[in-house]
């Protein structure tokens, strides 16, 4: 039986790895249905969005990946679908209930919705269409998240980077004020990652500088994705306002070539030599027999 489990971790443990993640989105689109039922006012309902929750779980679910036995792509792809069909499907059940018990309090249906089935239905249809670009921003997520497994030492600090950017990034399309959502910035995150890259990094043998180098740049490239993946967010859905990308810019494509190109590539050669930096520093303060 263990050489069994051992030649296939992926499906033996594919159910723990999903369990917890799939319980959480279906209890957080309750939670909010409940509390709108009970007169709670919808800008505050807005902060358990399944829709911004749905791209931390995604996040988590590929850090956590390896863990459970999934180590390759194409094994991330079902999950990945499954997840954000769960997600649409819940939401789904909410809508159809609000919209047939004409439930005024609950956001899930429009008014248009209460008692007109066909209206209702179409309202479904398009959360059902929502799969699709869901599940494809989600399995991008989690095979960033696979690729980081490479150098284990930047999973956690990655993963971090990843949900900062998603909340600022759903923080300002819920229309937050940029003085909170900006409270969420990963750039100071990111200079406090090159702390943790030293410190843990020598706990796991990554003791000198020529052995931090790659996993910094990873880190500093790996960043300036996550932002990458906000902008294409944002160039896609123009009614989603954020700072990330705004349509007064020249051609969509060109600019995002062009983002690409320095924001990305350069940009984050740059940060991950600081981040090399900061950590070749804590490594060395770390070092036994430093006299500091």
């Amino acid at each position: 039986m263990a050489d069994v489990a051992a030649q296939n971790p992926s499906r033996l443990r594919y159910r723990p790895w999903l369990a917890g993640p799939f319980a959480f989105i279906a209890l957080l689109i309750a939670v909010r249905f409940v509390l709108e039922l009970l007169g709670m006012s919808h800008q505050l309902t807005q902060y358990f969005s399944s829709t911004g929750a749905v791209y931390l779980v995604a996040i988590y679910m590929g850090a956590v990946a390896p863990l459970r036995g999934v180590r390759k792509s194409w094994q991330i792809i079902l999950p990945g679908v499954l997840l954000a069909a769960w997600t649409q499907g819940w939401v789904i059940l909410f809508t159809l209930i609000s919209g047939g018990l004409h439930l005024e309090r609950s956001h899930f249906a429009e008014p248009q919705d209460w008692g007109n089935w066909g209206h209702l239905a179409r309202h479904a249809h398009e959360h059902l269409v929502e799969i699709v670009p869901v599940a494809i921003v989600v399995l991008v997520l989690m095979a960033a998240m696979l690729v980081l497994w490479r150098w284990p030492v930047t999973v956690g600090p990655g993963a971090v980077l990843g949900a900062l950017v998603v909340i600022r990034f759903w923080s300002e399309a819920m229309g937050m004020a940029p003085v909170v959502s900006s409270a969420w910035s990963s750039t100071v995150a990111f200079l406090l990652c090159g702390l943790f890259l030293g410190g843990v990094g020598n706990l796991a043998g990554l003791s000198s500088p020529r052995k931090l180098l790659i996993p910094a740049l990873v880190l500093g490239w790996a960043w300036r994705s996550w932002i990458f993946v906000a902008v294409l967010m944002s160039a896609a859905f123009p009614f989603m306002k954020t700072h990330f990308y705004s349509s007064a810019q020249s051609h969509p494509l060109i600019y995002l070539l062009r983002f690409l190109a320095v924001e990305v590539i350069v940009v984050g050669l740059i940060a991950g030599l600081i981040e090399w930096g900061i950590a070749s520093w804590i490594a060395g303060a770390l070092r036994p027999g430093n006299p500091e």
